[in-house]
């Protein structure tokens, strides 16, 4: 069965921003966002004050359409993901600002649509082509459909690389810091000179977003002092030196801005640049600093070793469990916006297997292979598909990321000569 799109009921086409309405919330609040946030456009002349085009930019923050709006005089239409439109004075209200619903990590014949009819209409389109926000600060890949999408509009294309938005607000963090923002923009094509080619366009697109922001330095005097490692176990969900699963602890008080391991008690220090060093007893950085990305990529690496548990759950032979959760309620939906209670119970993910158990039973048991439209957004929810439905389990307290990160890499084992089994094998012995 096919997957389900992001809207089943009958196609919105979207409507032009009220000039007057824009004019006048421009004139209110852009002034005050781009000082609060210390937002600095660059190069801002390159966009047109009228005309169709897309704009396009790097996706750090909850935050980028925002400082996008406040830095250009023109209303922009951003996709935004669904779940901003389930609430309806909110979904009320970015509508009037353009906004138009985008279903994350799937094919949405209705967003396209609406694309289109922008475009007609003489509109600036803002896409982020990675998708979503990224977790650790680097550039996520980019959806492969962006260099059809700006080959078949034939418009011009912008870019607005967002420098230093990730580390204002990192997408784990609980608070933002108060650290200076470069909105660069440029012409990355003209209408009629779009290459032909999509791998020189997605590479170019690539080049043109990427973010610089663990390349320069921030001073020591920037940013928030206290609170920095809150939330950082969301990304980092296995200690970086023994590798135990949600190892990681916040120190008390907050202001340490460490975190320590629960099982061999190393001890780290964040910086408002989100780099970490090894503490000592003292709370003092004793090593280099090393960028977050660094250890989340070192994690995320790390063998997936099975646990033992004493639910029954019907494996398979060398079916093993990798992951459990905490009690979670499990939403569906089958018509949006409409989320309801699916089932309560402990989500447990296997090397062939995601399944979801209750008391009474077993109501999901899903091959990996036929999960669709996997992603994490907004917050620590789990959104993924099966058989033409859409599930969603939030992770409040644990890391949805881990799980997202786990399903990505049996998937991709399961494509490789010997598969899981041969995976799981080589992992058992090296841990």
């Amino acid at each position: 069965m096919s997957e389900p799109s992001a809207s089943q009921t009958s196609f919105r086409p979207p409507r032009l921003v009220n000039r007057l309405f824009y004019r006048f919330m421009l004139a209110l609040v852009r002034g005050v966002i781009l000082r609060y946030f210390q937002v600095t456009p660059v190069n801002v002349s390159v966009v047109p004050q009228s005309g169709a085009g897309i704009i396009l930019a790097n996706h750090a923050t909850l935050f980028d359409p925002i400082w996008v709006y406040a830095m250009l005089k023109r209303p922009v239409y951003f996709a935004a993901t669904e779940d901003l439109f389930r609430k309806r004075a909110l979904g009320r209200l970015i509508r009037w600002f353009g906004a138009f619903p985008k279903r994350k990590a799937a094919s949405d014949l209705s967003a396209l649509r609406s694309i289109f009819t922008l475009i007609d209409k003489g509109g600036l389109v803002g896409l982020f082509p990675e998708g979503v926000r990224t977790w650790d600060g680097t550039n996520q890949p980019l959806f492969t459909g962006i260099a059809k999408l700006i080959r078949k509009l034939d418009v011009p294309v912008y870019v607005c690389r967002l420098e230093g938005a990730y580390l204002v607000y990192p997408r784990w963090a609980r608070h933002w810091r108060r650290i200076p923002i470069r909105g660069v923009f440029s012409r990355l094509y003209e209408a009629g000179g779009i290459p032909a080619d999509d791998e020189r366009i997605l590479a170019d697109v690539a080049a043109a977003i990427h973010n610089p922001d663990f390349q320069g330095s921030v001073p020591a005097s920037t940013g928030r002092k206290a609170g920095l490692a809150v939330n950082v176990t969301r990304v980092l969900y296995r200690c970086p030196s023994c590798g135990t699963m949600e190892g990681l602890k916040l120190v008390r008080p907050f202001s340490t801005n460490m975190i320590e391991c629960s099982s061999c008690f190393s001890t780290w220090v964040i910086d408002a640049a989100c780099r970490l060093s090894v503490a000592d007893e003292n709370g003092r950085a004793e090593g280099g600093w090393i960028p977050l990305p660094a250890h989340y990529e070192h994690i995320s690496t790390m063998p997936l070793t099975p646990i033992r548990s004493e639910v029954r759950l019907g494996l398979g032979p060398e079916e093993h469990i990798l992951l459990i959760s905490r009690p979670r309620f499990l939403f569906t939906q089958e018509r949006f916006p409409n989320l309801r209670v699916f089932a309560f119970g402990r989500a447990f993910l296997t090397n062939r297997r995601f399944i979801f158990r209750t008391r009474i039973g077993i109501p999901l048991s899903a091959p990996l292979s036929g999960l669709g439209a996997l992603s994490v957004d907004p917050g620590d929810k789990l959104h993924f598909t099966f058989r033409g439905k859409l599930y969603r389990i939030p992770f409040r307290n644990e890391s949805a990321l881990k799980w997202f990160d786990s399903i990505h890499r049996l998937r991709d084992v399961a494509g490789r000569p010997g598969g899981r089994l041969a995976e799981l094998r080589t992992e058992r012995q090296n841990s």
